[in-house]
């Protein structure tokens, strides 16, 4: 008889005695170092199953099960020397000077009003392009980017082009200094995602290997969507300045509106120019996905609060749920041949989103999509009881990142069976207990309340424009 492997350490076990989720345990720590270090659900998982975690949370995880460190079981390691940061290497063992602080501390502050202002920014920012507004959603959209139908994602071809040029701009330009604060006296933070880590570090920041969009074509009630190769840091680097410049210029110190800029005003976003054309910057895309419960001919959906501690775009917002980056589960060539496909990637933001499953942060093996909550879905859709279609493609107005909008309509009992495994909180916030219904009082109401992120309020919008055809008598 074969023996079972020993237990790579006692941290599930200590969890499990204390009745903890791993989700309440990665919050536990955060509490118990006064937030001085934080980790995720994931993480707690991979620590579980072998990885070793620092010494920093060896402690940490002691003081949340009442131990020594020790009887965590974690294997000791040699001491590896801790990699210094940017700022430590310009600035050794010295104290900053006042400039310097003074130029991080009005970062700081611009970067705290952009996430608190972000809907009412993202108004702002559609003005600037008032022939490509989709509604009062704060998208904009590019000529023939909606098709004249809800498209079922079967439908949608999608062309992986691994010898694309590079984009134009990558976030180093003269026009994005502005946007970065001193890291020393003479020197700026070279980048907007080093200054994030250095100062502003949400919960989920991690540079992962992602896809960019270079095209999108809708005809004959079909689709063609192109891609190639980016990173999510080399995104952000775009992305987040074109933001902050916009707040910077717009926000008064207390977050008012002082004035609403033209292009002229934001010369990185002038430089950007005309925000269709994929080949100036990475156009980095999320799929939204408005999650819709059908019983007869009533129908609900699913909102998801954002929490800004955790991660660094449409934080405190409503938005549609599941959603997510479109990137491989794995750097593995094999996952990334699986995951090249928009339906896999929706069912990976539902199994993390709502089902608490551990998120595929890209370095693991390539997701088992014949086994769990996957096969369900499959199983669902290949017998007619779950519908997934795309409704478009748009950008959010205020940060220009791509977004592919979906909706997923499922049968009751489909749902409610997978309903009793939902979660109340993630990695990335809370599922709100209260499902919404999907008359025009339930859209109209979330629309007009300014709390939906700009992708989520495309997706209702969308979704309510085309209901019959996604919700036949």
């Amino acid at each position: 008889m074969s023996q079972q492997a020993a237990p790579p350490n006692r941290i599930r076990q200590l969890r499990e005695a204390a009745g903890m989720s791993q989700q309440e345990v990665a919050d536990a720590i955060a509490t118990s170092t006064g937030g001085k270090v934080s980790t995720t659900a994931g993480t707690v998982s991979r620590w579980e199953n072998g990885v070793s975690p620092l010494p920093v949370f060896r402690r940490a995880l002691a003081d949340v099960f009442g131990v020594k460190v020790p009887e965590l079981g974690v294997p000791s390691a040699a001491p590896v020397p801790r990699p210094r940061s940017s700022a430590e290497d310009f600035m050794p063992d010295v104290e900053q000077d006042q400039r310097v602080v003074d130029s991080q501390r009005s970062w700081k502050s611009t970067r705290t009003l952009l996430n608190q202002n972000r809907h009412r920014l993202s108004q702002v920012a559609a003005g600037l392009y008032p022939d490509h507004q989709l509604g009062a959603t704060g998208l904009i959209t590019g000529p023939g980017w909606i098709p004249d139908a809800p498209v079922d994602l079967a439908d949608i071809a999608l062309t992986e082009l691994p010898g694309a040029p590079e984009p134009v701009l990558d976030g180093t330009e003269r026009e994005a200094a502005r946007m970065l604060p001193d890291l020393t006296l003479t020197r700026p933070y070279p980048r907007y995602t080093q200054a994030v880590r250095d100062l502003a570090r949400p919960r989920l920041f991690e540079d992962r290997v992602s896809w960019r969009m270079t095209g999108v074509d809708w005809s004959d009630g079909a689709g063609r969507m192109g891609f190639a190769a980016t990173t999510y840091f080399a995104a952000v680097d775009v992305f987040e300045p074109t933001a902050h410049e916009l707040a910077y210029v717009a926000l008064d110190a207390d977050g008012g509106l002082a004035e609403r800029p033209t292009l002229r005003d934001l010369p990185y976003r002038k430089l950007i120019g005309a925000p269709f054309t994929f080949a100036r910057r990475p156009v980095m895309p999320a799929i939204s996905t408005l999650t819709v419960r059908r019983d007869g001919d009533r129908a609900e959906f699913l909102m998801h609060r954002r929490d800004p501690r955790a991660v660094a775009a449409a934080g405190g917002m409503l938005q549609v749920i599941p959603s997510g980056i479109f990137q491989p589960s794995s750097i593995l060539p094999a996952a990334r041949a699986l995951d090249f496909d928009l339906w896999r990637n929706v069912q990976r933001e539902f199994s993390e989103e709502l089902l608490g499953m551990p998120e595929c942060d890209g370095h693991g093996r390539p997701v088992d999509y014949t086994s769990g909550p996957f096969a369900v879905l499959d199983e669902a859709r290949a017998s007619g009881q779950l519908s997934v279609h795309c409704l478009g493609v748009a950008l959010d107005a205020l940060t220009l990142v791509g977004e592919i909008l979906t909706v997923l309509v499922v049968n009751a009992d489909v749902f409610d069976g997978l309903a009793a495994d939902f979660v109340d909180r993630n990695d990335e916030g809370q599922v709100v207990a209260e499902r919404f219904p999907f008359t025009e009082g339930g859209v109209r109401g979330l629309l007009s309340s300014g709390r939906v992120a700009p992708a989520g309020a495309g997706c209702l919008e969308l979704a309510w424009r085309w209901r019959e055809h996604l919700l036949p008598a």
